[in-house]
């Protein structure tokens, strides 16, 4: 028995909606990029709902000498830029042609609205001149989100990774302070290459040690930028309330890039959201400072 015109009209409507998997502004596969064009530059950027990284932006383009300079954008974070080999462009324009990304355009969203979901956009230039821009929220190009999840992969190598003047962290303090007393973590490098730091309390109270490898400079360093502790927007240390519960951070690098920062312990989360950088920064940075010191110490006694 042949079905009814509306249910075949209903099955007709339904496999188009299946179809088109709630994304606007579809492409379709489209030619191959021509062998003699090259991918030239790509920016791609992501947002990542509430993640630690979101805001991040990955520029990589094609240098005249033919290899690759990577700029990394984080947040309110000044750019950090590597020059990396050739073959960085090589894997990401493979990318383009394989899964056709050149013919990516408009914006990919789905049908139902999503709250706190993850956003994208991407931009690729060519030799030929042509440029390729798009983008989407929670939605891709038809099979075309592994080959942007891979861009992804390639570029992220160098979102922890510091620049060198950078990663020459001149000194270091971290001030916890509480109803029941402080404890400090200090660091200060040494003219002479060698580094000495201070654990008033916990397992090297009272310590002072001197001879230690540049293991705890850079740890510190990254420790301050993978929390965001650099571009915070808490309060000012000159001007702290002695009374309430807080901690201090200060530091500089040899390219003469200061960190001074100072927030409050007993903030609502009210308040956090108000200041755009959530108080768990700050325990990501006091755990994670602490471990680097129980690293170096350990370093240390093996190394004597």
């Amino acid at each position: 028995m042949k079905p009814s015109p509306v249910i075949t009209l209903l099955i007709l409507m339904s496999l188009f909606s299946l179809s088109g998997c709630g994304q606007k502004n579809n492409a379709g596969p489209g030619p191959e990029l021509d062998r003699d064009v090259h991918l030239q530059s790509v920016y791609y950027s992501a947002t990542h709902g509430y993640h630690a990284h979101s805001n991040i932006g990955y520029r990589a383009e094609r240098l005249e000498s033919g290899n690759t300079r990577v700029i990394v954008e984080v947040g309110n974070d000044r750019d950090r830029v590597f020059e990396a080999e050739g073959a960085v462009m090589d894997s990401l324009e493979a990318l383009v042609r394989k899964y056709r990304m050149h013919n990516f355009k408009g914006h990919y969203e789905p049908e139902m609205e999503i709250m706190d979901g993850d956003s994208w956009s991407m931009e690729l230039v060519f030799t030929d001149g042509s440029v390729t821009s798009c983008g989407g929220y929670m939605a891709y190009p038809p099979k075309g989100a592994q080959g942007i999840g891979m861009t992804e992969g390639i570029l992220s190598r160098w979102l922890y990774q510091e620049p060198a003047e950078e990663v020459a962290l001149v000194s270091f303090r971290y001030e916890y302070h509480d109803a029941d007393g402080y404890g400090v973590y200090a660091f200060e490098q040494k003219d002479s290459g060698g580094s000495a730091f201070v654990q008033p309390y916990g397992e090297a109270k009272g310590k002072t040690c001197e001879g230690l490898d540049d293991f705890l400079p850079k740890r510190l360093a990254n420790e301050i930028r993978w929390n965001h502790m650099a571009s915070y927007t808490g309060g000012n240390p000159a001007e702290e309330d002695t009374s309430r519960p807080r901690w201090i951070l200060r530091a500089e690098y040899a390219n003469g890039q200061k960190v001074e920062a100072m927030d409050y312990l007993d903030r609502t989360p009210e308040d956090d959201w108000r200041h755009d950088v959530p108080s768990v920064s700050e325990m990501g940075l006091r755990s994670s400072t602490e471990q680097g010191f129980k690293e170096a110490l350990r370093q240390m006694e093996e190394r004597n």
